[in-house]
């Protein structure tokens, strides 16, 4: 969270900085200008928060992913291998000197025609196993009806506070037990806003995806709910309400489909492979040190 409001105060900054009037007398004792923090290095290349803010204000949809470590992490990954990427098509000699976004393009996909093309279409027997081995892609995977009592901690709670939030859920898992209903006590004392609103009602959720909420679901009969659970928001009480059964398109239909995730997976992995040479050639360091610990296997393991 700290890291988020820093990019938020930043950009707020330089947004209003572009209706300050500029000072009429320079003061020598005025403050001088930050220097740039840096979240990571990739050779002699500088990656700051700033860049990385800019990349989030061109594509808002993601801002969502900075708010926990991983989607940080995952993000700045991406800033890097794309970092990796510009710098080969300089050297390849495939950017002119100030190029634009479409000369950028351009060059990219000289640059994957020569590194990670697109593969061939693979054989049957290929594709059956993949289709075999990835089912759910194709077609509605199995979801489960939720109903969910949460108490939530803050961000790096102290033991007291997690112990408190702990005390306040059996309290509600304890009138649950006693004969109350779900929906009274969610409507009650849940701080999901959403659920509250709704009885604890979140509604249909696919049931794979998420190993909390499969471990948390293992056993559980449809009208049965769980204990008091940790998890990434605080402690839950969960009521399994309804079922729905995958419905998985048959391979002769979903073949052309196949074909172009197993295409699509395919030359991802030689991309991300070309990306963790470039990587090893050039050297990447990560310096903001509130990130180094997602990165505990480097960059690009």
């Amino acid at each position: 969270m700290r890291f988020l409001l820093l990019l938020l105060t930043l950009w707020a900054s330089s947004l209003f900085a572009l209706d300050a009037p500029p000072p009429a007398v320079q003061d020598e004792q005025a403050p001088k200008e930050m220097p740039p923090v840096i979240m990571a290095r990739v050779g002699s290349r500088e990656i700051s928060v700033q860049e990385f803010m800019g990349f989030l204000a061109k594509n808002p949809t993601r801002v969502k992913e900075a708010t926990t470590p991983e989607g940080k992490a995952g993000l700045l990954r991406e800033a890097i291998g794309n970092e990796l990427l510009m710098l080969a098509m300089r050297e390849e000699g495939l950017l002119p000197e100030n190029p634009t976004e479409a000369d950028q393009k351009k060059a990219f996909i000289k640059l994957m025609s020569k590194h990670f093309p697109p593969p061939p279409t693979p054989d049957d027997a290929t594709l059956r196993d993949y289709y075999q081995k990835h089912m759910a892609d194709f077609g509605i995977p199995a979801s489960v009806r939720l109903s969910q009592i949460q108490i939530r901690v803050k961000e790096s709670p102290s033991d007291e506070e997690k112990a408190d939030a702990r005390k306040r859920a059996e309290a509600a898992l304890a009138r649950i037990e006693a004969g109350e209903s779900f929906a009274a006590v969610a409507a009650e004392l849940s701080e999901n806003p959403r659920a509250k609103a709704n009885q604890g009602d979140v509604g249909f959720v696919w049931r794979e995806g998420s190993a909390w909420l499969d471990q948390a679901l293992q056993g559980l009969k449809k009208g049965e709910h769980t204990g008091v659970l940790e998890s990434p928001a605080g402690y839950d009480i969960l009521m399994l309400t309804d079922e729905r059964e995958a419905i998985i398109t048959p391979f002769d239909e979903a073949r052309e489909s196949v074909v172009k995730k197993f295409q699509v997976k395919q030359q991802a992995e030689a991309r991300n492979a070309y990306v963790k040479q470039l990587a090893d050639r050039v050297g990447v360091e990560i310096v903001l040190d509130e990130m180094k610990g997602s990165f505990p296997n480097g960059v690009f393991p």
